[in-house]
C-alpha cells in the first residue's frame, strides 16, 4: 500500500465534512457539546490540510501548522478501515521530524476519551496542560 498526502482543496470539503462528522461526533455526544455543522466549513484552511491517500484513494486529512513557537498538529483523521496499520504513526513521525528540523516543539491536542493519546504517549508526547475536555500535548 502506497500512502501520500496531497493538498486539500476547497472541493474536498464535500466528503471531508461528512467524514470529520463521522469521527468526531461520538467524542461530542461523550462531552454533552453541540455539533455545530457550520465550525467544519468555517475552519477549514487548504493552505494547512493535506488529504492522506492509500493507493490514490483519499483515506483521512492531516493538519499540521508552522506557528511561531511550535509546529501545530491540528487534525489527523484517517478512515476507520486504515487505522492501526502504521500509517498514523508514520504520518505523526514526519511532523516531528518537520518540527526538529524547524528546532520548535511540536504540540497538539486530544479530547479526553480518545484512544490516540496512547499513541501520542508512545511517540514521545507528554502532557502540557489538562483541559475540562481535552489534554494539550507536546515533544520536543
Amino acid at each position: 500500500m502506497k500512502i501520500s498526502q496531497r493538498a486539500a482543496t476547497l472541493d474536498d470539503l464535500e466528503w471531508l465534512e461528512p467524514f470529520y462528522e463521522s469521527i468526531m461526533r461520538p467524542y461530542y455526544v461523550e462531552l454533552n457539546w453541540e455539533w455545530d455543522k457550520t465550525k467544519f466549513r468555517e475552519s477549514f484552511d487548504p493552505n494547512v490540510t493535506k488529504i492522506i491517500q492509500a493507493d490514490g484513494i483519499d483515506i483521512g486529512m492531516l493538519k499540521v501548522e508552522e506557528r511561531d513557537d511550535c509546529i501545530y498538529l491540528g487534525d489527523i483523521q484517517l478512515d476507520r478501515a486504515y487505522r492501526r496499520k502504521g500509517i498514523g504513526t508514520q504520518l505523526i513521525k514526519t511532523a516531528i521530524e518537520s518540527a526538529i528540523l524547524a528546532s520548535k516543539p511540536i504540540r497538539l491536542r486530544v479530547l479526553k476519551g480518545n484512544p490516540a493519546k496512547d499513541l501520542y504517549l508512545r511517540l514521545g508526547f507528554g502532557e502540557i496542560q489538562a483541559l475540562d475536555n481535552c489534554y494539550l500535548m507536546e515533544r520536543n
